[in-house]
């Protein structure tokens, strides 16, 4: 359980609380800011995003280790890029020459992460996509947490209310319409449909012999989805990536049935998954 879900589950569970909370953090959020030498412009009304953002808490093990991994010439595809933070990295590398494709299906975030890939530079290095990448091409149903702009899921939840329809295409696909053939770091968090993004990407991963990807994994989340936890990481191990625990530290996953039961509920991982000569 990471600190924002301990504060909104446990702390703020009374809805008064939550309310009054966000309201507090609401007000004190500034237009964007710095992270790692990157600019990111927050969403006034995400409190839990925006508020982790500017208190500095946010996935900062993550930030560590795409900042110490990812290179100036690499390609970047940014699954569920929400307001931009981890494109906003790949852009403001020094002395960049590589290519980003933001992918960000919701509306509202997709604001912000426009205004975040203009403020990152150099220009014309990005390109954004407003489709969900998905199993097959389609119309989705995406349902908002309005509480939580980067918890918005392609299933129904109690914690979510409201919804947009979406259109969706596959990885391969979408990349396709961008002239992008391969990619060297993959980044994908979209709230339990990690497997139906990998199941359209088999044309792409192939293609990317030396590959980091880092995806959050969620057994609950990809059950919903209509996935098994245990069979999307044996289609990362297919697809040829070498898979590890992004915690601390690093730390190869030799247990699959290990780590699916301690992530149960709310609980989940980060994992890292290495293809080729990419080095760790």
């Amino acid at each position: 359980m990471t600190i924002a879900e301990f504060v909104y589950t446990i702390l703020l569970k009374p809805r008064p609380l939550r309310r009054a909370a966000n309201a507090a953090i609401r007000a004190l959020l500034p237009a964007s800011v710095r992270v790692s030498g990157a600019t990111v412009w927050l969403n006034p009304e995400d409190p839990v995003i925006s508020g982790a953002l500017t208190l500095g808490v946010y996935e900062r093990a993550e930030i560590a280790f795409f900042r110490s991994r990812f290179g100036r010439d690499m390609t970047f595809i940014d699954v569920g890029a929400n307001v931009g933070l981890y494109s906003a990295l790949a852009l403001s590398t020094a002395d960049f020459r590589g290519r980003v494709l933001a992918i960000e299906p919701h509306a509202e975030s997709r604001a912000y992460l426009e205004k975040t890939i203009e403020s990152n530079g150099p220009r014309g290095a990005a390109r954004i996509s407003a489709l969900a990448a998905a199993a097959q091409a389609g119309t989705l149903t995406l349902y908002k947490n309005p509480e939580n702009k980067g918890d918005n899921r392609l299933y129904p939840d109690p914690l979510l209310r409201g919804e947009e329809k979406t259109a969706a295409d596959t990885l391969d696909n979408i990349c396709r319409g961008h002239g992008i053939a391969s990619a060297q770091f993959i980044k994908i968090d979209v709230q339990g449909a990690e497997a139906l993004v990998m199941r359209g990407a088999m044309g792409l991963v192939a293609s990317s012999t030396d590959c980091i990807l880092m995806t959050e994994f969620w057994p609950y989340g990809l059950a919903r989805c209509g996935a098994d936890a245990l069979e999307y990481l044996d289609l990362l191990r297919d697809l040829g990536f070498r898979l590890h625990e992004l915690g601390s530290r690093l730390a190869p996953v030799s247990d699959a049935r290990a780590l699916v039961e301690r992530t149960q509920g709310r609980r989940y991982a980060n994992l890292v998954g290495v293809k080729g000569n990419a080095s760790l």
